[in-house]
């Protein structure tokens, strides 16, 4: 408690400091008006953003006064470019040009309504499908149509270099990823749980960062997905309902809304979803060593059934307390509950693949889990442009508690059912406390430099407590297994600080910093008396650099560097043993060492802006040193395989990517994505290299009627593990969406996925003691529909009409009742 009370202490403190170290600059204003091309009517809370012309990068911006003005008290001689966007109107950018010693004025901008019809075909302003800056890749969560209805989770399945398994694991190029939040590490625990509880309809981007600069936590050795929320900070009011059923047993509904009220924007969401998922497995095992019950050949057949459910909502308000000063509060709670149903079937053969004996296991397990997230955040901005301070405390706090059962029954030819059958019940309970502060300061150096610098503690408590009792038939009760059973803490505490200086020379705009973190990792296991005390001290440099072509500044050139780590978490270092699968059990390791990886990334894009075509191809090279993977090993007395992660290897990733997006006419463009690599993982104990690759690739089409369709398509190829290869994966889907009413506010969606029921999970093992094929299907063919519904109004003056029209109305009855009051005297 002492360290946290500490680390807030610091975080605050840092504010005033930092505030009265602000140098001033000479000012050079620019002024100007906002208003509606038609009416003439001036437009409030326009947003005006000003960019560099250079590069596009943007210098400071402002929302328009109820007068349509705004004012930037301080800009660098230049020319520059203005953009204003307003809902219900075209964007409209500017060039103006700012002279040194006088203020300069960019006149009345005037805006156009939007929408225009053409051939019967509506075409509407939207954003890029995907572009390219400095240091990642950003993707319009709105134009995928097939994840209509769905999370997070289907969102990022539509991203390409993004893998996301049968289980809903998110990889990246192979690697562990962190799942950030608008910027900020999820509150919801892990990737897989963060993505499940975000409708994708709230998502309005994805930005995915291979190689994170200083700035970012260094945690994950894929990088960042970052995922943006849909915000709405105009003055007025928004509403949104959404609601969708699905073949595979699946219910959703959700519920979002805003409201700005000048100073205010209070905003609020509710969401729940219930699927029932099917599935299957199949193994085939060769025992190069026969166990001692002569057993050469095993086979595995496995049916099961997935209930599972959330619920839960997210509501806060944002304060502008003037100009420089934002508040933001938010609370988050939710629910999650599941219910679990896996029938095995169990074949032991001998070397002529003869059996000798055949088993049915029979699994059920139950979870409930509550979540809740508090978060304080405060942004300052100072009079010198793109100079602010910004301050963010978050506290999560999470329980559950499962319950199991697992029984097995054995049976030799022949034979009657074999007696007393193995019966284990399990209960248990877990809980997560998680704090995390942050403080980042921007300051602006010279015309084009930029210093950024930062400070963050995280502090991380983790208790479970598993009980395991297995059924004794001498003495006909339950006894406590103390093998199976664990009851363990974990503290993890994490400290960091980086600095980051962004400068420009000509053309040749870089990046470099560096961040230092310091780690406390703490574990121990009451059960097996076994103690987890690790600590670490690590510096992560990173380099960017972005050379924008000098006869065509819509081409650019990105190098990057950045070192990684991948810090075992809780479920690897747990000393735990899960025998859900009597056969394959899987344990922790205590003893796990963090995974060190040194990124290199180079880029070339460019931007058509006639066509809005777009290209992109890079060149990357990753090398992990300890990578942490898992491993399976044979025991040749009992034929019982263990699975635990292990420091394995050297790991080196070699690869391209060739990103296209084609316009081909205004109603239909198409979208691919081709990642080649080359994988290596060496060892003093093994060996193994192969060349993959994947294909991701969609196409739209926007038709009559205001009828979009989009088929989407996905391969790729076997990839290496440890121990043989992740078999190849395929899969196509299709969406339809239909936007109804004038307004489009109605939205009717009907999505098929994976259309030809291709897309499965397999893997093929070869050891020295035994050569095992495995192969997962869930049910992944399925027909949604989903239909969304949106109101609001959005109006600068919206609250101001109101309280006219109410001060109109008490006026009459004024008049009315001041007669009155004179005849009474």
């Amino acid at each position: 408690m002492l360290r946290l009370i500490a680390g807030a202490t610091l975080l605050f403190a840092i504010v005033p400091n930092l505030y009265a170290q602000t140098p001033e600059g000479a000012p050079v204003k620019m002024t100007g008006k906002v208003a509606d091309a038609v009416t003439g009517k001036p437009v409030e809370y326009a947003s005006v953003v000003l960019l560099r012309q250079a590069d596009s990068s943007m210098v400071t911006g402002m929302y328009t006064t109820p007068a349509g003005t705004f004012a930037f008290n301080t800009v660098v001689p230049g020319i520059y470019v203005l953009r204003v966007t307003f809902m219900g109107y075209e964007k409209l950018e500017k060039a103006v040009k700012v002279a040194a010693g006088k203020p300069a004025f960019a006149g009345t901008l005037r805006l156009q309504t939007a929408g225009k019809v053409l051939n019967a075909v509506e075409i509407k302003a939207e954003k890029p499908a995907f572009s390219m800056q400095i240091d990642r890749q950003v993707f319009d969560a709105g134009s995928m149509i097939n994840a209509e209805g769905g999370t997070g989770t289907d969102i990022l399945k539509n991203i390409p270099s993004v893998d996301v398994d049968i289980d809903d694991n998110v990889t990246l190029r192979g690697k562990s990823v962190t799942i950030y939040v608008d910027g900020k590490p999820s509150p919801f625990g892990d990737a897989k749980t963060a993505l499940q509880m975000i409708p994708a309809e709230s998502i309005d981007r994805v930005e995915v960062i291979n190689n994170p600069s200083a700035k970012f936590e260094a945690q994950g050795g894929g990088g960042i997905i970052n995922i943006v929320l849909k915000k709405d900070k105009a003055i007025g009011y928004n509403v949104m309902f959404n609601a969708g059923v699905a073949t595979r047993g699946q219910l959703n509904g959700s519920a979002n809304a805003s409201l700005r009220m000048r100073r205010f924007n209070f905003f609020g969401n509710y969401n729940a979803r219930y699927e029932s998922i099917g599935g299957s497995g199949y193994s085939y095992r060769q025992n190069l060593v026969p166990d001692s019950s002569r057993t050469t050949f095993f086979s595995q057949d496995s049916r099961n059934n997935n209930r599972n459910g959330n619920n839960g909502g997210r509501f806060g308000f944002d304060y502008f307390l003037d100009d420089h000063n934002t508040f933001t509060i938010a609370e988050g709670l939710n629910h999650n509950f599941g219910k679990n149903e896996d029938d095995i079937f169990l074949n032991y053969l001998d070397d002529q693949k003869q059996t000798l004996r055949n088993g049915e296991r029979h699994n059920t397990s139950r979870n409930d889990g509550y979540n809740n997230n508090t978060s304080l955040n405060y942004k300052h901005t100072f009079k010198k442009q793109n100079q602010e301070l910004t301050a963010y405390v978050s506290y999560s706090g999470n329980r559950g508690s499962s319950n199991s059962d697992y029984r097995t029954q054995y049976q030799k030819p022949g034979q009657d059912t074999l007696p007393n059958p193995n019966w284990q019940q399990n209960t248990g309970k877990n809980g997560n406390r998680f704090w995390n502060l942050q403080s980042d300061y921007t300051m602006p150096l010279g015309k084009k430099g930029k210093l950024e610098a930062g400070v963050k503690s995280t502090f991380r408590y983790i208790s479970n407590d598993y009980t395991a009792m297995l059924y004794n038939w001498d003495v006909q009760d339950f006894r406590k297994s103390n093998q199976l059973s664990n009851q363990y803490d974990y503290e993890e505490d994490i400290h960091a600080g980086y600095l980051n200086f962004a400068n420009a020379i000509g053309n040749l705009g870089y990046q470099v910093g560096v961040r230092a973190e310091q780690s406390f990792l703490k574990g121990y296991s009451y059960t097996r008396d076994t103690t987890v005390d690790n600590r670490f001290f690590n510096l992560f440099p990173s380099v960017f650099l972005k050379y924008n072509m000098p006869k065509n500044q819509n081409q650019s050139l990105v190098f990057n560097y950045s070192t990684r780590i991948d810090r075992p978490n809780f479920d690897q270092l747990l000393p735990y043993i899960n025998n859900s699968d009597p056969q394959n059990i899987r344990i922790g390791n205590p003893e796990l060492k963090p995974a060190l990886s040194h990124k290199f990334e180079t880029s070339y894009s460019v931007y058509y802006p006639k066509s809005n075509n777009y290209f992109s191809t890079s060149t990357y090279y990753a090398q992990t040193n300890d990578n942490i993977d898992r491993i399976s090993t044979l025991d040749t007395v009992t034929g019982v395989t263990t699975t635990k992660p292990m420091n394995l290897a050297t790991q080196q990733n070699i690869g391209g990517n060739v990103s296209y997006s084609l316009n081909i006419y205004k109603w239909w463009k198409v979208n691919a994505n081709l990642n080649l690599e080359y994988n290596r993982l060496t060892s003093t104990t093994l060996n193994n290299e192969n060349f993959s690759y994947g294909l991701n690739a969609n196409t739209q089409f926007r038709l009559p009627s205001r009828i979009n369709i989009e088929l989407s398509g996905h391969y790729r190829s076997p990839r290496i593990q440890p121990q043989g290869t992740f078999r190849a994966m395929n899969g196509i889907d299709l969406g339809i969406r239909k936007e109804v009413l004038k307004n489009r506010a109605l939205v009717i969606a009907l999505n098929i996925s994976d259309v030809l029921n291709t897309q499965q999970f397999s893997s093929h093992y070869e050891t020295p003691v035994f050569i095992q094929d495995y192969e997962r299907k869930r049910a992944t063919r399925f027909i949604r529909i989903n239909i969304r519904y949106r109101f609001g109004k959005m109006d600068p003056n919206l609250f101001k009409k109101k309280k006219q029209q109410q001060e109109e109305e008490e006026k009459p009855q004024e008049e009315e009742e001041k007669p009155k009051e004179r005849g009474r005297l």
